[in-house]
C-alpha cells in the first residue's frame, strides 16, 4: 500500500466524481441506443446490398433487360432500403416519445439521414445526440449507395 499513499488527491476525488456524475446522465443511453440503431441501419442496408450483388450476378441472359432497367432497378432497391432505414429511426423516436407523431418524426428523421437538417423540429436535450448519430450513419449510407451503385454501372456497362 505504500505505493497508492498519496496517489489519491483532491484532484483524483474531484474527477472520479465527474467521471461518476457524467455516467449518470443520459449521453451513455444515447450513446447505447444510437449504437444499437445504427447496427440495425448497417443491417438492413447489409440486406440490400447482399439482394443486390445476386441479382447482378445471377442475372439470367433470357430476360434481356436494358442495363438500364438494372441501374433503376438497384437505386430504387436502394431507395426503399434508405426509406427503412429512416423509418426505423423514427419510430425509435415515437417510442421513446421524443418525437410525439409519427408523421413529424418521420420527417425529421429524413431529414437528419439526408443531413439537410432544416432545423424545424428538432429533439429535446435529453435525446439530441440520437440526431448527430443519425446524421453521421446517413452519411455513410449515401457513400456505401453511391459506391454499389458505381460497382453496378461498372459491371454493367464496362465489364465484358
Amino acid at each position: 500500500m505504500e505505493i497508492l499513499d498519496g496517489a489519491i488527491g483532491p484532484a483524483s476525488i474531484w474527477l472520479i466524481i465527474l467521471i461518476i456524475s457524467i455516467l449518470k446522465t443520459m449521453i451513455w443511453y444515447n450513446i447505447l441506443f444510437g449504437s444499437i440503431l445504427i447496427l440495425i441501419t448497417i443491417f438492413i442496408h447489409s440486406i440490400a446490398t447482399r439482394y443486390i450483388v445476386y441479382r447482378l450476378y445471377k442475372r439470367n441472359s433470357r430476360f434481356r433487360y436494358t442495363k438500364e432497367f438494372w441501374v433503376a432497378l438497384i437505386v430504387l432497391i436502394l431507395l426503399i432500403s434508405t426509406i427503412a432505414e429512416a423509418s426505423i429511426w423514427a419510430i425509435s423516436y415515437v417510442v421513446i416519445q421524443a418525437i410525439p407523431v409519427f408523421e413529424q418524426s418521420l420527417y425529421f428523421s429524413i431529414v437528419t439521414f439526408t443531413t439537410l437538417g432544416y432545423g424545424d423540429i428538432v429533439l429535446s436535450e435529453t435525446w439530441r445526440l440520437l440526431a448527430s448519430f443519425e446524421a453521421a450513419i446517413g452519411i455513410i449510407i449515401f457513400g456505401w449507395t453511391t459506391a454499389i451503385v458505381m460497382a453496378a454501372v461498372q459491371k454493367l456497362f464496362f465489364k465484358k
